[in-house]
């Protein structure tokens, strides 16, 4: 079924997306350089074995290795420690061109790239510690992962049930997160973890505050009372690594609190608002695999007489999907032009992660339509975008949080 499976970017796809669909007013020179050589790493090392990495749900640790030789998980960090100082429309480009054809991939680099520049905000003026961490989780060799959903938090960030209790000089660590990436690979090091801290966490003080205040800690996984728990079975980014998080009386120093005491909650928000943008990226690159493999089928595919991309039916949901990846391409580099610039971003931010995500989902699911049962087999690029697109909706706030929060952006009280 040669069909569908994965095969480089043809160029006349590359010539109607990039001239007709592409955002030019929103990427430089350095951009586009960037592009060209994200979009010969993934035809070279990361297109072949993809459905076969898929189907196996295997995390290949020599390609995350490729990507760390590549520079991508360090973009977002200060070149002083090893990163690229790069900006956002850096990484989007990045985890755009990956997701069109792997996005197991291109969530393993979001994860650690968007960690990195977590903790090089976070320790600011603490180089010691950026020097120790940051030049090998720019390369990779060392991944830090992102800690703060908990198996009762759901979409509620600010209900942290974790905790961290001051003990001298120090901070002890219990709870559990769950859906953590990148937390048992071979690189894996440290998770920056969000606790909820105070003197007196009870259900009277929580009521008259409004939330507990939230505290982010750097904690090493193989401390003493880290138990990192067994990998999910995933319907979706099957190669990328998942597990559960369990922290039984962790003792940590002082110097393991990340920040200001009690302000995690703020910096995780602040986080989360300019994270969703490559998630955006991503949601694009995924509808545009989409249109690179029903292209190619409908290319090689005949029907009642005709090439099948000749019906009138079948060309316009192709122009749907392309449609779809222009508007949540443009979405998406409005909102990183904007925030490189320095300009608030919190609607963009809502409405690219929201326009995209829904976007890949329909992309994904017109294109298996359209491969028929071809588009039913594990081995077809289309069903992987399938799988991989319904997460895109949930990871990094929910569509329905998006909606909340561009709603109270509306006045609403809601």
């Amino acid at each position: 079924m040669t069909q569908t499976t994965d095969r480089p970017v043809d160029q006349a796809a590359d010539a109607l997306l990039e001239e007709d669909y592409g955002v030019p007013w929103a990427l430089e020179d350095h951009h586009r350089e960037w592009q060209r050589a994200m979009r010969d790493f993934c035809t070279r090392e990361v297109a072949p074995g993809a459905a076969e990495r898929s189907i196996e749900g295997r995390f290949d640790a020599d390609l995350a290795r490729a990507a760390g030789r590549l520079g991508a998980y360090g973009l977002l960090a200060p070149e002083r420690f090893g990163g690229g100082g790069a900006d956002l429309r850096t990484l989007c480009v990045a985890a755009e061109e990956l997701a069109r054809v792997d996005s197991s991939l291109a969530v393993t680099v979001h994860v650690q790239a968007i960690s990195v520049a977590l903790l090089a905000h976070l320790a600011q003026g603490r180089d010691d510690l950026l020097e120790e961490v940051l030049p090998s989780a720019c390369t990779g060799e060392t991944f830090v992962s992102f800690g703060l959903t908990e198996p009762t938090g759901g979409s509620d960030a600010g209900n942290i049930a974790t905790t961290a209790r001051r003990d001298g000089d120090g901070w002890v660590l219990n709870g559990a997160k769950q859906f953590i990436t990148n937390s048992g690979t071979p690189f894996s090091r440290y998770v920056i973890l969000f606790a909820a801290t105070g003197d007196a966490i009870t259900p009277e003080t929580v009521a008259a505050r409004g939330r507990r205040p939230v505290s982010a800690f750097l904690v090493p996984l193989d401390a003493p009372g880290v138990t990192v728990g067994g990998p999910y079975a995933k319907m979706g980014w099957r190669a990328s690594d998942t597990h559960p998080l369990f922290f039984d009386e962790v003792r940590l120093p002082a110097e393991a609190l990340l920040g200001e005491e009690g302000r995690g909650y703020r910096e995780a928000l602040g986080f989360l608002t300019w994270a969703r943008l490559p998630i955006a990226a991503m949601s694009t690159g995924l509808a545009l695999g989409c249109l690179d493999d029903v292209r190619r089928f409908v290319a090689d595919r005949t029907s009642f007489g005709a090439p099948l991309g000749g019906h009138q039916g079948v060309a316009f949901q192709l122009a749907d999907i392309a449609a779809l990846a222009s508007t949540a391409r443009v979405m998406t580099y409005d909102g990183a032009w904007k925030y490189d610039r320095g300009m608030p971003i919190a609607k963009e931010a809502a409405t690219a992660k929201l326009v995209a995500s829904e976007a890949a989902n329909k992309a994904a699911y017109i294109a298996t339509q359209l491969e028929g049962g071809y588009g039913f087999v594990q081995e077809s690029a289309a069903t992987r975008h399938y799988q991989d697109a319904r997460i895109l909706t949930i990871g990094e706030g929910t569509s329905e949080v998006q909606r909340l929060l561009l709603a109270r952006g509306l006045g609403l009280p809601v």
